[in-house]
């Protein structure tokens, strides 16, 4: 059974392995995705199937839409039956059976229409190969998982072929421990959540976790979200009713709008405000509509700059708060103290207007795509006071997956939490090095800058002399090696160069 992600990472890596060559990594990924999910329904609908009996009920007696919202479970056709779709692992047919298998769940359950790509019988599809990533994951049970295993698997991904890419394809996931950190900021329990530039639904998804743990129900929240991309579109009501979501609010309106679209150009919420917002927009956006948005009321504290979107989503994010909404979003260190166009005219009139609670800065590393610094922005519509809290989280160290990635730790995480419910509360924060309470003025006198390591002050760290120590003599003996080796071969190089340029010696 998988657990989590890192249990199945080398059969993901081998279900790559076994499609590379015959398509594309962006294909392979989407192949892998529909299959898993295919896998996951199956898996569901056993679990779902059981609790129905055990409730005396059975599937004639109830509804496609009930059975998913009472039991968290699709109704699963023979043809979409992971078993059926096994006997025919073999079979040159195989990319058939999986297109049927994802129409046939897409005519039995109405909130899953659309969603899937049937394109598995196409030509140019070695049939296989399909057969062979089918049997990979034959074994695997996602019966009662409860990790985000449609954004893991992207995260994945992500991380193994896409990193040189960045955030170029507006698709990025936001790993777990920052969606963590935003949600233990902004403490979203019950009422609307908004996401302008979802990717996967990564973010919306993960807040599930929040929501339960501290007493919400996920009846009690609507996530909406947005996406440019109309794959990734695809694969976020994926994610969101694979997790319980409803794809629909009260007013039968799509949460994730009703087509992939610009946040900008085509906003898909364009009459809504929320209580909460989380987001990780793409970071430095050269093109965003800019010319075609110069009377747009959502850049009312002024017009963000053309070849840069990072006050573009500040300022749209603000303008979807309601009156008590808070909101968090990550985005490129350089936002804190940027003067390109109006940015810094943008960020007076953000602090006139009382709209700025919080900036945390990011250690490095944090980011499977990207190594460029981040930060997260707290906007509160209720703030108690005129004071912001400037957090320098930059020498955090987490805990390191790999030598260039590192994640938060639950206690570093609570740290800050900490010290932002201190701050809502009306307390002064002050903590050399770390945290500090700031006032308008103050920002003021810095020119607006709202780079937190101006403000907190630095920490004199201790010199450990045993292990400066250790290190001297570590690179000593590497030196001395060298040398070593250095004069080993200086004879046979001698002896090259004599036999090139044939010369003696003085």
């Amino acid at each position: 059974m998988a657990k989590n992600i890192q249990d199945i990472e080398t059969k993901l890596w081998n279900a790559a392995d076994t499609l590379r060559g015959n398509m594309s990594a962006e294909e392979y990924m989407h192949t892998i995705l529909g299959i898993l999910s295919l896998k996951y329904i199956s898996d569901r609908n056993k679990v779902g199937l059981k609790n129905l009996i055990k409730d005396g009920l059975s599937l004639d007696l109830i509804k496609p839409d009930e059975f998913y919202y009472q039991y968290n479970a699709f109704i699963v056709p023979n043809e979409s039956n992971w078993n059926y779709i096994m006997s025919y692992a073999n079979d040159s047919k195989i990319g058939e059976v999986l297109d049927n298998a994802f129409l046939r769940l897409e005519e039995s359950n109405s909130m899953l229409q659309g969603i899937f790509n049937k394109n598995y019988n196409k030509e140019g599809v070695d049939q296989v190969r399909l057969g062979e990533v089918i049997k990979i994951f034959s074994d695997e049970d996602f019966s009662d998982d409860d990790e985000d295993i449609i954004g893991r698997i992207y995260e994945y991904f992500l991380g193994k072929f896409f990193r040189d890419r960045g955030q170029s394809g507006g698709e990025f996931y936001t790993p777990t421990s920052i969606v963590q950190l935003m949600v233990n900021l902004i403490s979203p329990t019950k009422g609307t959540i908004y996401d302008p530039a979802c990717g996967s639904g990564g973010i919306l998804v993960q807040s599930k976790k929040y929501i339960e743990s501290h007493g919400g129900k996920l009846e009690d929240i609507t996530v909406y979200g947005q996406e440019f991309n109309n794959v990734t579109w695809k694969l976020a009501k994926l994610n969101l009713v694979l997790n319980g979501f409803p794809l629909l609010d009260t007013e039968q309106n799509g949460v994730l709008g009703q087509r992939s679209a610009d946040t900008f150009t085509d906003d898909q919420h364009k009459n809504k405000l929320f209580d909460f917002i989380m987001a990780n927009p793409p970071f430095n956006m050269k093109k965003w509509g800019q010319d075609k948005l110069l009377e747009d009321p959502r850049f009312k504290w002024g017009i963000p700059p053309a070849n840069n979107a990072n006050y573009a989503w500040l300022s749209h994010i603000i303008s979807k708060l309601n009156t008590n909404g808070r909101a968090a979003t990550v985005l490129a260190n350089g936002s804190l103290s940027s003067t390109t166009g109006n940015e810094k005219l943008i960020r007076e009139e953000f602090v006139k207007q009382n709209k700025v609670d919080a900036i945390i800065e990011l250690p490095d590393k944090l980011f499977y795509t990207t190594g460029i610094p981040a930060c997260i922005w707290v906007f509160n519509n209720n703030k108690k006071n005129d004071n912001i809290l400037m957090v320098s989280a930059q020498n955090f160290e987490g805990n390191m997956i790999s030598k260039k990635l590192r994640e938060l730790t639950i206690e570093e995480i609570k740290n800050v939490a900490d010290f932002y419910n201190m701050h809502l509360n009306g307390e002064d924060v002050e903590e050399l090095g770390l945290a500090k309470t700031i006032s308008s003025q103050e920002l003021s006198e810095n020119d607006y800058s709202f780079v937190p390591g101006r403000y907190v002050g630095t920490k004199e760290k201790s010199i450990d002399k045993k292990q400066i120590k250790e290190d001297i003599q570590s690179l000593s003996k590497e030196l001395f090696s060298l040398m070593d080796e250095l004069e080993e071969i200086t004879p046979k190089i001698k002896d090259s160069i004599k036999k090139a340029f044939d010369f003696e010696e003085d």
